[in-house]
């Protein structure tokens, strides 16, 4: 057939564009009806060629680029939006063949849709663990950035997993987890005009915030928690702390008296290494350094009781400084529990005792050489003696001469000429903060800086007045070792010029435990 061709009632001719010009308004055009099988069957399609399926998925099929495409059925997305999208009916968006859904925004692909139920945002084949329904990747930023203004961002995590030797769990509503150098599980900060917190735990069930490291490596000792402060302000008032750990026990006014309620708990559990369950150190060189400070209170917040102990507290370096006496506990079995309380001297004094045999009314007794090399033996610090005689009932008593820095003679009295055993207790002044004087200035409460205590509160006795006193040389000069040699790399260093210091390698120390332990030479992956 050379020219067009008109199907219509009207005899009208057909449109000169067109080679086959159909025109009804009672009827349409049928063509070719086919089932899936039937269609695919098809040899060597030709390109625009069109069927009606008549099974599922039924439709109208255009054949184009090589491939059979269901033509729109009246569901197709719009871009002014859609409505009926209802799941059960089924209405949805994606494909009903098993191969990837890929979305893009110039031409470029944004996230994928996996024929395997997962969600790909910067990568376009899974690489995260085969249980995991979501994988976002970023190249140069953050993967997920989570914000909201009332509430926060948040990611569920429901599976068992293990928490190392703690036990493990059955679902996690944030579970972050790493396996790269390099890299941290989660890092949450606040700056500029933020008013809270950085990071915020919270139950009404169990433990607000667990930290465990089950760690076996022979070249490294991390903690479980690390808390650093930097506070360099200067304007801060009197007596206010400035705690790297803050721990707060509250059970306020509730009734009731069960057990006990702690604010911080130090457990060591070791069956054959050294344990301590609570170690507190100062380095400071105010001339106030004290390892840790207690104090008791009323819950109205008067205070009975408060002690420094182990440092200097001002006014001397002392073991414990604090109101109260110092006491033992012994759990007799017939008596029950009963105190012992320490004497106690308005200064300080060392006290020896011993035996000596008397000849014919004089003995000599030697000082123990230790004794001699502690403490102070001249006119001003003479050794005062206290004798009693054993088994010598008409004895004269003693009086004591020729006293040299290494001992004395004693000599009885009124020309007596016994024999027989004398008990001694000597008392002598050490070395130990000598020139500290009687009754020192004493340090009040912590919460209480001396410049900032009232006047009543001061004794006419104050150390600090710059006088000298005797404070022995560290144990570091005196047996001529170094702290650092002592600790392993990427360990504290105790003492010392480099105290408190990481070891990072030897020579090398740092101020604070690293971020990454790689950067200790001994850690290197």
């Amino acid at each position: 057939m050379a020219q067009s061709l008109a199907v219509n009632t009207t005899g009208a001719s057909s449109a000169s564009s067109a080679m086959v010009d159909i025109t009804s308004t009672t009827k349409g055009l049928l063509i070719p009806r086919m089932t899936l099988a039937q269609r695919t069957a098809i040899g060597t399609p030709a390109e625009g060629l069109q069927v009606y399926q008549t099974d599922a998925p039924v439709g109208l099929y255009l054949y184009r680029s090589g491939t059979w495409s269901i033509m729109s059925t009246g569901t197709g997305w719009s871009i002014t939006g859609n409505s009926g999208t209802l799941p059960a009916t089924p209405n949805f968006m994606g494909s009903t063949d098993n191969v990837d859904v890929a979305f893009r925004t110039f031409n470029t692909e944004t996230f994928r849709m996996t024929n395997a139920q997962k969600l790909l945002i910067g990568v376009t084949t899974p690489t995260a663990p085969s249980t995991q329904k979501m994988e976002v990747f970023n190249a140069s930023g953050d993967a997920i950035y989570g914000r909201s203004p009332n509430v926060g961002g948040w990611l569920g995590y429901e599976t068992n997993f293990t928490a190392g030797t703690a036990g493990a769990l059955q679902g996690a509503g944030v579970y972050a987890t790493n396996a790269a150098a390099g890299y941290v599980s989660a890092y949450a900060a606040t700056s500029g005009a933020a008013t809270v917190a950085a990071n915020i735990n919270f139950s009404t069930v169990w433990i607000a915030s667990y930290n465990l490291v089950d760690n076996s490596s022979a070249t490294f000792n991390p903690s479980a928690i690390y808390s650093q402060l930097n506070n360099t302000s200067t304007t801060m008032g009197a007596g206010q702390f400035k705690n790297a750990i803050y721990a707060f026990s509250n059970r306020g006014t509730t009734t009731g008296n069960p057990g006990y309620t702690v604010g911080v708990n130090g457990l060591a559990n070791s069956q054959f290494e050294d344990g301590i369950g609570v170690v507190g150190r100062s380095f400071c060189s105010s001339g106030f350094t004290i390892g840790g400070y207690f104090e008791g209170n009323t819950y109205p917040g008067v205070n009975v009781g408060y002690a420094y102990v182990g440092g200097n507290d001002g006014f001397g370096a002392t073991k414990i400084t604090g109101l109260g006496a110092v006491a033992e506990i012994i759990p007799t079995p017939n008596h029950g529990r009963v105190t012992l309380t320490c004497p106690e001297s308005p200064e300080y004094w060392y006290q020896d005792y011993g035996s000596v045999t008397l000849v014919n009314g004089k003995a000599h007794v030697n000082l123990d050489p230790i004794l001699v090399d502690v403490i102070f033996i001249d006119d001003k610090n003479p050794i005062r003696v206290f004798c009693t005689p054993v088994d010598m009932l008409y004895f004269n008593g003693v009086t004591i001469v020729n006293q040299t820095p290494t001992g004395f003679d004693l000599v009885e009295l009124n020309g007596g000429n016994h024999s027989g055993k004398l008990d001694y207790q000597l008392v002598v002044k050490p070395k130990t903060n000598y020139g500290v004087g009687r009754f020192p200035q004493a340090p009040g409460p912590a919460w209480v800086k001396s410049d900032k205590e009232p006047a009543a509160a001061k004794a006419k006795n104050n150390p600090k007045d710059g006088r000298k006193i005797f404070i022995w040389p560290a144990e570091t000069e005196t047996y001529n070792y170094k702290p650092e040699d002592l600790v392993g790399i990427g360990e504290e260093v105790q003492g010392g010029p480099h105290h408190g210091m990481i070891k990072m390698a030897d020579g090398t120390f740092k101020p604070a435990v690293p971020l990454d332990k790689r950067s200790i030479s001994n850690e290197k992956n």
